[in-house]
């Protein structure tokens, strides 16, 4: 018999917290995810969460909300900075005559 003590409370509209998704696949798709997860060296459910993510990012255009800054961000942020601004006083090394023709 249960208490009212023992009632679990649901947090559904938490802003900010991960979700939960539990999926029942066929037993071939399942053995694809293992494979893929052997190669990439992950578990199985860090390779579907991958998988998911590159889907999603591909059926929306290539925009995906991140959890991290992207690198091209981030260079174009430290462009505008200056923080290569110091890369105009240096002398050019290496032009489109240097090395070996293609």
């Amino acid at each position: 018999m249960r208490t009212g003590a023992a009632k679990k409370t649901r947090r559904t509209n938490v802003p900010g917290r991960r979700k939960q998704v539990n999926l029942r696949v066929e037993p071939a798709l399942y053995q694809a995810l293992e494979t893929v997860a052997r190669q990439e060296r992950h578990s199985v459910p860090q390779a579907a969460r991958q998988l998911i993510e590159e889907g999603l990012r591909h059926h929306a255009g290539g925009w995906m909300p991140a959890d991290d800054t992207a690198a091209h961000e981030i260079a174009a942020l430290a462009a505008r900075g200056g923080a290569f601004d110091w890369l105009a006083a240096e002398p050019e090394l290496y032009d489109d005559t240097s090395g070996e023709p293609l």
